[in-house]
């Protein structure tokens, strides 16, 4: 798979997963997601306060930078982590909710009847169905997150 190509799915993936914490147990992109967009928050601030470190102190410049590049791909590597975990497929403890709820939803009319044809079910489609879900099914997910 491109890297490019992996990337954009891991941040798809990113926005498209919930932060349900019942689900955090079975999915460790939750806590991948959480430290992401911490990382992405706090990373920058230390990164500036580390060169100005570097600065006042005479350390040797090249660790700095070394330093400040691994700090930076931190969250890159984790989208494109999730951009791996989007693409594989659904545990088979999972495929049954899936069925029920996607017939559920196409017989409120939420879906429509093509696009549950699918051959392969991954992850990415796991949790855009859980998303649409917890919009229209409210009695069978009493917390909504929409985030």
């Amino acid at each position: 798979m491109n890297v490019i190509k992996l990337f954009k799915t891991g941040h798809k993936y990113m926005t498209v997963c919930s932060t349900d914490k019942s689900l955090a147990s079975s999915f460790p992109e939750i806590k991948i997601i959480f430290y992401i967009k911490m990382a992405n928050r706090y990373l920058p601030p230390l990164i500036i306060a580390l060169f100005i470190w570097q600065f006042y102190m005479h350390a040797n410049i090249i660790t700095t930078v070394i330093t400040a590049i691994f700090a930076f791909s931190l969250p890159v590597q984790g989208i494109l982590w999730l951009g791996k975990r989007a693409s594989l497929p659904l545990p088979l403890n999972l495929l049954p909710w899936y069925i029920e709820t996607q017939q559920k939803l196409v017989q409120l009319g939420v879906l429509a009847k093509k696009s549950v044809e699918k051959e392969t079910i991954d992850l990415m489609h796991f949790m855009q169905l859980y998303q649409i879900s917890a919009h229209h099914l409210d009695d069978e997910y009493p917390t909504r997150h929409d985030s």
